[in-house]
C-alpha cells in the first residue's frame, strides 16, 4: 500500500501525518523541534514508531518554516537544513516535495470546510482576483495566491514577515527604540509572533513601570510564556497582559494591511497560524479591524478586501498532504 507523509516543520513543533492515498490517517505525531539537532533525527524518530516502521512511504511533503531554494531548505528559527535528494536516499522515499510552510497553508485553504473559517470583514469579493495568507506562530509567514483555472491557484511563498517594522505612534516608536538596544534588525516577525508577544510584554513592563503580576510571572516561567500572557488577557486577569495583546493585535493588523496593499487580495485575505486560531475573540474585536483600515487614503480600498480567519490549526498539514499526493505524476 502506498503511503503519504505530510510534515509541517516549525521552530517550536514538527508535525507528522502518515496517511493512505485514500486519505485514511494512520498516525499523527508532534515533536518538540528544539529537542533534535537536525531534521533527519526527528524524521528517523517518527519513522521508527512501531505503528509506522512497517510501512513504505512513497510520497512525502516537508513544509518548512523558512526559505526553500530548489531541493534545499533552511528552517529560519532552527539550525536545520534539508536536502530533498539526501532525504530521499537516506529514508528510501520515492517522491519528496519541499515547500515553504505558508505555501502549504495556502494550498490547504481549498481543503477547508465552511466551518473551518470565520469572516472578519465581508468585503467585496472578486473571484478571479489574488488571495493572500498571513499567520503568526513561532514566526510570521506570508504567501500570495494567483488564480489559474478550475479553482487551482499558483502559490508564491514570501519572506515578507521579515520586512522592517514601522511604528505608527509614539508608543510604538518607544517599542522600536527598546528593541534596537537588543537586536540588529527589527522586523515585523520580531513582534508578530509568539516570541513577539513576550517582547511586547517585557517592553510594557518597563514602560508602564508597575508591579508584575506574580501569578502571570509564574505561569510564564512554568509553561509557554506567550500562551500565558494571552490566557491572562483573555480572562481579564491582568491589565498588562491585556495591553500587551492589544498592542500585538494593532501591529499584526497593520502588517496584514501592508501585505494586503501589496497584493490587493480581493478574493480574500486569510489569517492563519496558531495564535489567531487560539485567540479568535482578539481578532473579532473592532480594534483589529480599525487598525487594519488605518491606512489614510487607502482606507476605503481596504474595506473592499474580504478578511477570513482560519480556525483549522492543521491547515498546513492539509496542504502538505495535497502537495505530496500530487508529487507523483
Amino acid at each position: 500500500m502506498r503511503m503519504i507523509l505530510a510534515t509541517d516543520i516549525g521552530g517550536t513543533k514538527t508535525l507528522f501525518q502518515l496517511s493512505t492515498e485514500d486519505g485514511d490517517v494512520v498516525l499523527e505525531k508532534s515533536y518538540e523541534s528544539q529537542g533534535f539537532a537536525d531534521f533527519d533525527s526527528v524524521l528517523a524518530t517518527f519513522l521508527n514508531e512501531p505503528s509506522v516502521n512497517s510501512y513504505q512511504i512513497n510520497q512525502a511533503c516537508f513544509a518548512v518554516a523558512g526559505p526553500v531554494s530548489g531541493r534545499q531548505a533552511q528552517v529560519t528559527n532552527l539550525p536545520w537544513q534539508l536536502d530533498a535528494e539526501d532525504l530521499a536516499a537516506k529514508f528510501t522515499i520515492n517522491h519528496i516535495v519541499l515547500c515553504n510552510d505558508f505555501e502549504a497553508v495556502a494550498h490547504g485553504i481549498n481543503c477547508l470546510d465552511d466551518d473551518d473559517v470565520i469572516c472578519l470583514q465581508q468585503g467585496d469579493e472578486t473571484v478571479d482576483a489574488p488571495r493572500a495568507v498571513i499567520g503568526a506562530g513561532t514566526g510570521l509567514g506570508q504567501a500570495l495566491m494567483l488564480p489559474a483555472k478550475d479553482d487551482v491557484w499558483q502559490v508564491v511563498a514570501t519572506e515578507g514577515g521579515h520586512t522592517d517594522f514601522g511604528p505608527r505612534d509614539q508608543l510604538q516608536i518607544s517599542l522600536l527604540e527598546h528593541l534596537m538596544t537588543k537586536f540588529d534588525h527589527i522586523s515585523y516577525e520580531r513582534l508578530v509572533s509568539g516570541p513577539g508577544i513576550v517582547e511586547i510584554y517585557q517592553f510594557l513592563l518597563i514602560h508602564e513601570g508597575g508591579d508584575e503580576n506574580e501569578q502571570l510571572r509564574l505561569a510564564m516561567e512554568e509553561g509557554d510564556p506567550a500562551a500565558a500572557i494571552s490566557h491572562f488577557a483573555a480572562k481579564q486577569q491582568d491589565t498588562l497582559a491585556t495591553k500587551t495583546m492589544d498592542l500585538f493585535s494593532n501591529i499584526y493588523a497593520a502588517q496584514a494591511a501592508n501585505f494586503a496593499l501589496s497584493v490587493l487580495p480581493y478574493s480574500g485575505l486569510y489569517i492563519a497560524g496558531g495564535i489567531a486560531s487560539k485567540n479568535v475573540n482578539l481578532f473579532q474585536q473592532q480594534a483589529f479591524l480599525d487598525s487594519f483600515l488605518d491606512k489614510g487614503k487607502m482606507s476605503d480600498l481596504l474595506t473592499k478586501i474580504p478578511i477570513r480567519l482560519i480556525l483549522e490549526a492543521k491547515v498546513g498539514l492539509l496542504g502538505a498532504r495535497l502537495l505530496a499526493r500530487q508529487s507523483q505524476v
